[in-house]
C-alpha cells in the first residue's frame, strides 16, 4: 500500500528528529535552582550604613557619658553597639572606598556579627 500526498508529508514529519529544545537543567558549572537577580542601588546600602554608624556611636556615647548606665547590662549593650559599629563601618568602607578588599571586609563583617550574637546571648543570660 503506497502513501499518497498529505499522508506522506504527515508520516515524514513524524519520523523526522525534533528541533533542539532548550535545556531545563542548569549549566554544568552551576548547582541548584537558578535565582532571580535583584539589583539594589549602592547608595541605599551606603545610606543605611551611615545611619547605623551614627546610631551606634550615639549609644556608645550615651552609655559612656551617663553614670547611671554603668552596670553590667549596659556594658553588654555597649559591646553590642561596638560590634554593630564594626559591621556598619565595614559596609560603608566596602560601598564607598575599597571594593578590592572584599574578602578581608567579609571576614571582618562575619567576625563582628558573631560577636554581636555572643553579646546578645550574654544580655539574655544577664536578664
Amino acid at each position: 500500500m503506497s502513501v499518497q500526498g498529505p499522508q506522506r508529508r504527515l508520516l515524514g514529519s513524524l519520523n523526522s528528529t525534533p528541533p533542539a529544545t532548550p535545556r531545563l537543567r542548569p549549566p554544568t558549572n552551576q548547582t541548584g535552582p537558578q535565582c532571580l537577580e535583584v539589583s539594589v542601588p549602592d547608595g541605599l546600602f551606603l545610606g543605611l550604613g551611615l545611619v547605623s554608624v551614627l546610631e551606634n556611636v550615639l549609644v556608645v556615647a550615651a552609655i559612656a557619658k551617663n553614670r547611671n548606665l554603668h552596670s553590667p547590662m549596659y556594658y553588654f549593650i555597649c559591646c553590642l553597639a561596638v560590634s554593630d559599629l564594626l559591621v556598619s563601618v565595614s559596609n560603608v568602607l566596602e560601598m564607598a572606598v575599597v571594593q578590592q578588599l572584599d574578602d578581608a571586609i567579609d571576614v571582618l563583617v562575619r567576625g563582628a556579627m558573631v560577636s554581636s550574637l555572643c553579646f546578645l546571648g550574654a544580655i539574655a543570660v544577664d536578664r
